[in-house]
């Protein structure tokens, strides 16, 4: 059981999508999966949102290096366009308020779902959002599709009769 445990905690760093479905299919209880699965993906997030100021003066030096060139398009030339073009019209006037007062809230509710929550924290710390205030509604966010997705998945494997 013990190494189920580690494995079920070592794949919701990468995805809960993954971590779940291992747990149960590993025979855990449903309770200790969604505890399992809240506390992996929260550590990964922590760790990202504790590294924040360096992974965002990395990725600006970065920026730096690939907004000024030749003009041969690369792959990660384009890609720095992109960030920078989303950079600068997120922080032009209004929108980049609106980002501000409800952009998190709706990143940390829908990330587990929709990318994983160390993505949107990391998509949280390039676009300067307060890092207290991501992890408390990324962990929402985690919480609350955890414990549905967890609940489901275990009466779906009952109906099945896994």
């Amino acid at each position: 059981m013990f190494f189920q445990v580690i494995g079920v905690f070592l794949l919701a760093l990468l995805e809960i999508w993954l971590a779940i479905p291992a747990g149960l299919i590993w025979g855990l209880d449903p309770a200790l999966v969604i505890l399992l699965v809240c506390g992996g993906t929260l550590s990964g997030v922590g760790v990202i949102l504790l590294l924040s100021e360096k992974i965002r003066a990395g990725s600006n030096r970065w920026l730096d290096k690939n907004r000024t060139g030749d003009a041969a398009l690369s792959l990660s030339a384009l890609f720095a366009q992109i960030i920078i073009s989303l950079q600068e019209r997120l922080r032009s006037g209004r929108l980049y308020k609106v980002w501000l007062k409800y952009g998190i809230i709706g990143l940390g509710l829908l990330s587990p779902v929709l990318t994983s929550a160390p993505i949107a924290a990391f998509l949280g710390v390039m676009l300067n959002a307060g890092r207290l205030k991501l992890f408390v509604w990324i962990a929402i966010g985690v919480a609350v599709w955890t414990t549905g997705l967890t609940l489901a998945m275990h009466f779906g494997l009952i109906l099945l009769g896994i």
